[in-house]
């Protein structure tokens, strides 16, 4: 009861993905387009604190415009999550 207690306190809605209630380390895609696989690579995070605090530009504009990217292949999410006390999402988008 306690373990289901806990994974509800410490999860949030806008957690996506495969996820452990102990630990996460994923990298997981999030969509792609019919563009070829571009050379270039920019990212952008988001970061939560005990489901309480959560800082960060993660969005796909963002990410893009850390990479020169303007046309975009694919984006993939890589997912770190320590018991849900603190998650890093980071937004990896792929293009030319």
């Amino acid at each position: 009861m306690a373990v289901a207690a806990s994974a509800l306190l410490f999860s949030s809605c806008g957690s996506l993905g495969t996820v452990g209630s102990v630990f996460t380390n994923t990298v997981e895609p999030v969509a792609a387009t019919s563009n070829t696989f571009g050379t270039k690579v920019g990212t952008a995070e988001v970061k939560s604190f005990v489901g309480v605090v959560a800082i960060g530009d993660g969005g796909i504009h963002e990410a893009a415009k850390n990479g020169g990217i303007k046309k975009i292949s694919h984006i993939d999410v890589k997912t770190f999550s320590v018991m849900g006390v603190y998650t890093c999402k980071t937004y990896f988008v792929y293009g030319e």
